[in-house]
């Protein structure tokens, strides 16, 4: 029952890593600062932060997605299927419902994966924004702002985020592979 909602989750990953890319080649360029259009935006920076933005979505996506399927798996695994288990450890008790146990297992740990990866990915998103904000003041061009923006750059290190997020990826997907003793004969 959890399958598909998982696989939704997955792909919710895949779209995170996608704006995550494309946001570090935007802040890798050493123009991000200085480049505009005729309205005077900041191209590269915006584009940033929409990517940024679009990860946030899809992290969140990710989360509801990993929370319904681990309600989704409990309520399969009561003994009465309109009755579900109340927690995880109650399948350790016997239940003989290992498989789910440990697709459950997975699917919280990818879940927490996600859970920090939003938080870094807001603070990002905020360090950005306080960028913007010094861009478009008053005075963009005062002693020492420039140093300042390009110090809240170098501090953004999505770097973590990303690695993070292949783990994530890697237990939501472990988490629809069937137990290694069905696939070893």
């Amino acid at each position: 029952m959890y399958l598909p909602v998982t696989s939704d989750a997955i792909r919710s990953a895949a779209a995170f890593k996608r704006s995550v890319a494309a946001a570090r080649r935007d802040l890798a360029s050493p123009l991000v600062l200085d480049t505009r259009d005729a309205e005077g935006r900041y191209t590269l920076l915006e584009s940033a932060l929409t990517h940024i933005d679009h990860a946030s979505g899809s992290l969140s996506a990710f989360i509801i997605n990993t929370v319904v399927a681990e309600r989704l798996t409990l309520h399969g695994c009561g003994a009465v299927p309109s009755e579900p288990v109340a927690r995880i450890g109650d399948l350790r008790d016997g239940h003989g419902r290992h498989d789910e146990w440990l697709a459950l297992v997975r699917l919280q740990a990818a879940r927490e994966h996600a859970e920090d990866a939003l938080r870094r990915v807001e603070g990002a998103y905020t360090l950005l924004g306080s960028v913007r904000f010094m861009l478009h003041s008053q005075n963009p061009d005062a002693p020492g702002r420039r140093q300042a923006m390009e110090g809240q750059l170098h501090a953004l290190d999505l770097q973590p985020v990303v690695v993070g997020v292949a783990s994530m990826s890697a237990l939501a997907s472990l988490a629809t592979e069937p137990p290694i003793r069905y696939r070893i004969q």
